[in-house]
């Protein structure tokens, strides 16, 4: 990904060629059932851009598309974002058939991810990932990791929890430089709610936040997860590991628990140039205060939480 700051050039190039992607979807895709735009009206603003009509950024462009596959005979919607400086920068995608239950389907788009970051920088992308989809998803239609020590569809080794896993409750604290898409967005409260022991929530914007709680080796794979995918800064700021079992004292995970549920928070949203927005971190630290964990604001922000009133 670029570090360097693009100039306007750069912007332009960038988005001539996704008008361009975009021009070359549609003749692939005639039908609107096929290929759909969320906001036309983006995709003239950008035009206006690159024609030098106007000097205000657009909006993302995003779009959605309805593949066929033939074997195994399917339907596959593949969700898109470009980000203002793609092809320089990835892609969103985000793929889904109804032939596929969660777990298949997730393993399917952290595989596109890997695919797509292979590629050179720089060259357009979607109908190389759509070929790839094409070409690869007969294999999750039969993902089915078996329990235990054994070896799931892809040759991977799915080991059994160790004793401390079982027996220990982890809450994980995690900070983004920001987050902002729909799609991580989902997948985010997805991973979160998919196998029903885990709690916490997640704060979009700029920073983004993201607390997990429950059994340890699933908060971790949770983490694992998360950290692959494409992300401008992200880290775990602190952890706690609570035992079950504390010598003569005995908790469940239940009783060790802060959150209920996983769920997305928002606290008085407020815009920024572009797509920025942030939230109101008074309201952030009452919130956490509320949860008897307002020490982790200055772990997570670098600066003592103070109440919106006191700001």
């Amino acid at each position: 990904m670029p570090t360097e700051k693009m100039t306007d050039l750069d912007v332009t190039e960038c988005l001539q060629l996704q008008l361009s992607e975009v021009e070359m979807l549609q003749s692939m895709f005639p039908s609107e059932n096929e290929f759909c735009v969320d906001d036309p009206g983006v995709i003239s603003d950008a035009q206006s851009y690159t024609d030098g009509d106007t000097t205000e950024l657009p909006h993302q462009i995003s779009f959605t598309l309805k593949i066929h596959v033939d074997d195994p005979k399917c339907d596959v919607e593949i969700l898109c974002q470009f980000p203002l400086h793609y092809p320089s920068e990835l892609p969103e995608l985000f793929a889904r058939s109804d032939i596929l239950s969660r777990q298949p389907q997730k393993q399917l788009n952290d595989d596109l991810l890997e695919h797509v970051t292979s590629l050179e920088r720089g060259e357009i992308c979607i109908g190389e990932a759509i070929q790839w989809i094409q070409d690869n998803i007969a294999k999750y239609v039969t993902y089915s990791p078996d329990a235990g020590a054994s070896s799931d569809a892809f040759g991977r080794t799915n080991s059994k929890k160790s004793k401390s896993e079982e027996n220990t409750f982890s809450r994980l604290w995690i900070h983004s430089h920001h987050i902002y898409s729909k799609f991580k967005r989902k997948d985010i409260l997805d991973l979160g709610n998919d196998s029903g022991s885990l709690t916490g929530f997640c704060l979009p914007g700029k920073p983004g936040i993201i607390c997990v709680e429950g059994p340890k080796d699933e908060t971790e794979e949770l983490w694992a997860r998360i950290r692959r995918w494409n992300w401008k800064k992200i880290s775990c700021k602190h952890r706690e590991d609570i035992p079950l079992k504390d010598g003569d004292e005995e908790r469940t995970f239940d009783e060790l628990r802060k959150f209920e549920g996983f769920e997305e928070k928002e606290f008085d949203v407020r815009g920024g140039p572009g797509r920025e927005y942030h939230m109101d971190l008074g309201l952030f630290y009452k919130f956490l205060e509320e949860k008897q964990c307002g020490f982790v604001f200055k772990l997570l922000l670098g600066v003592e939480g103070k109440f919106a009133s006191d700001q």
